[in-house]
């Protein structure tokens, strides 16, 4: 029993030792108890914060990566994919924004995400390795994307990356993200986009229905899209990916300002022959307008450029599509876009074998 009594008062002697150290140091004290559960098994382990630089990640699009700690996306079509563990993904942003969103293959969704972290999913996903897809909602949402935040122990993975596909165009290349007739062929063709496209513009500056008349054989050249016409300065894009096809469907906003047939048609092949300077290994598709304007100048200036020796194929579009799949008479509803993008990627397939 003396014996026992020793052993108690010293175990309380070391105790109050021990709480006299921590009150007179308590950073030691929080210290020691965080070293205690750190470690990527630790079931005490916090939230794994992946950055923007992280190699595994495979971004798609006109990013601006000149800022330290944030990517900042630019125009509609605009994304990144990569692979991770575990049972739930968030997502770290600067700026709030709507973004479109898949886990897994599933459709696109929207997610409104705030500055900060915000979920991504509302249900817990199963364990082990999943897929995420992540980018702009739509022409006026850009990504200002610093990373993800996912679960103690988990880890992102790398992704392989696909040819690319760039769609030039309007409203038509831009509307129903993840579902247009561009998402939708390259999905059919297993590779990835980019969307240079906005709402309205033509193909030649100084006409089209936007009020600064800016055309995309400007525009297309500029990091940023049509929203920032008004910067200053108006940093050019640094081709910094290169696609494996670039197609074009420009040339119904022309009819806004009348463009004249003749200026239209040089204008299309000046603005082809610029692309190529910049991919000249990049097949070139010139598409038909679904509604037919300056169709004849389009298929012109592609059998120019082939007599020049560019890759170059002109798709004829007529017949495509029955006014049932048109909403307004110009824009292509849900079942406009389905048909138009089998048409195409039937088209298309003979370039990606592989796929």
């Amino acid at each position: 029993m003396k014996t026992l009594s020793i052993w108690l008062r010293n175990l309380v002697l070391i105790a109050a030792g021990s709480a006299s150290l921590f009150a007179q140091n308590p950073a030691a004290s929080a210290a020691a108890v965080e070293g205690a559960n750190t470690g990527p098994n630790s079931p005490a382990s916090g939230p794994i914060e992946i950055t923007d630089s992280d190699p595994n990640i495979l971004y798609i699009g006109r990013w601006d990566r000149t800022q330290p700690g944030v990517a900042h996306g630019n125009w509609t079509g605009h994304y990144l994919r990569t692979q991770f563990t575990g049972t739930s993904v968030s997502v770290r942003l600067k700026a709030g924004t709507q973004l479109a969103v898949s886990i897994d293959g599933e459709p696109v969704r929207f997610v409104s995400a705030k500055a900060g972290v915000t979920r991504l999913h509302d249900q817990p996903l199963k364990a082990g390795g999943h897929l995420l897809q992540l980018g702009s909602g739509g022409q006026n949402y850009e990504v200002a994307f610093q990373g993800l935040v996912l679960d103690p122990g988990a880890a992102t993975k790398p992704v392989e990356p696909k040819p690319i596909i760039e769609f030039i165009g309007d409203s038509i290349t831009t509307m129903f993200v993840g579902n247009n007739f561009a998402w939708l062929a390259a999905g059919m063709l297993d590779c990835d986009l980019t969307q240079i496209s906005f709402s309205g513009v033509s193909l030649t500056s100084g006409y089209g229905c936007l009020a600064d008349k800016v055309g995309q054989d400007e525009q297309y050249f500029r990091l940023k899209n049509f929203n920032h016409l008004k910067d200053d300065p108006k940093p050019a894009w640094d081709f910094s990916y290169t696609p494996t096809m670039v197609v074009i469907l420009l040339g119904q906003n022309d009819q806004c300002g009348s463009t004249p047939p003749a200026v239209f048609t040089e204008t299309y092949i000046r603005f082809v022959r610029k692309i190529q300077e910049k991919f000249p290994a990049a097949k070139f598709v010139m598409m038909r307008t679904f509604g037919g304007p300056y169709e004849k100048e389009i298929a012109a200036a592609a059998a120019t450029l082939r007599q020049g020796g560019a890759k170059v194929l002109y798709v004829d579009t007529t017949g495509w599509l029955a006014q049932k799949d048109f909403s307004d008479g110009i824009h292509p509803n849900a079942g406009g876009h389905l048909k138009a993008a089998r048409k195409l990627a039937n088209i298309l397939a003979p370039a990606f074998p592989g796929n």
